[in-house]
């Protein structure tokens, strides 16, 4: 049996990682969104070793802006070398799982399929592919929220297929492209707030990769002990 309660608050959690991820990689940090991560940082996975590269290269940020007067420009100049321009990092699925790494085409429609299963419909406002990483994580997001609000209503159908979405996404698209991915920008980043969005990003993920799968295992399980009751 599942504490309700208590699963709902980790959906939120997870929620919130992954609405903060897809934060910064969509668009140039506020100050007041760098001012919060810096009052109440991102909690990791238990145990995990890279936690003090992500300390490390967040107070290296810090030190670093605390230098700078218009710290809105160079924070944007960053964002845009790295996830705008051609010679950047590349922040869609679609450049690194199509062989000739043309970015949009079948791959995106894809990943716009799999949202459209979901539920999930983009906005006009989503200028972005559906395959760039701030859509996909964000994607993710909502079905959090969505979840959290499950686990309060004891729903277990709808937890049933909403963790189903969660891993097709995971497991169909993010994880089969995130490692690459983060490997460029924490070797291309002149920033360490974006080495520890890096670092971050390889944390949730190979978290989210272990928990989903095991979380629909479970759900599955708790469905058949229902039926022979």
């Amino acid at each position: 049996m599942f504490d309700y309660t208590t699963m709902a608050n980790v959906a939120a959690e997870r929620g919130r990682r992954y609405a903060v991820l897809a934060t910064l990689y969509s668009a140039p940090p506020t100050a007041e969104l760098v001012e919060s991560l810096q009052a109440e940082p991102l909690q990791m996975g238990p145990g995990n070793e890279a936690a003090k590269l992500v300390t490390d290269e967040m107070k290296s940020f810090y030190e670093e802006i605390s230098a700078i007067d218009n710290k809105e420009n160079e924070l944007t100049a960053e964002y845009t070398r790295l996830f705008v321009l051609p010679s950047g990092v590349h922040p869609v699925e679609s450049f690194y799982l199509d062989e000739k790494q043309r970015v949009g085409g079948k791959i995106s429609v894809m990943v716009q399929t799999a949202y459209r299963n979901a539920g999930i419909q983009l906005t006009k406002d989503c200028l972005e592919l559906p395959d760039h990483i701030g859509v996909e994580l964000e994607c993710l997001n909502f079905l959090c929220f969505i979840e959290e609000q499950l686990w309060r209503a004891q729903n277990i159908d709808g937890l049933r297929q909403n963790l189903k979405h969660q891993h097709d996404l995971l497991v169909s698209h993010l994880l089969r492209w995130y490692q690459p991915f983060c490997a460029r920008v924490i070797k291309e980043s002149r920033s360490g707030l974006y080495r520890a969005l890096a670092y971050l990003t390889l944390d949730l993920l190979q978290t989210e990769g272990e928990f989903v799968p095991g979380l629909v295992e479970q759900l599955e399980t708790e469905g058949r002990v229902s039926c022979e009751c």
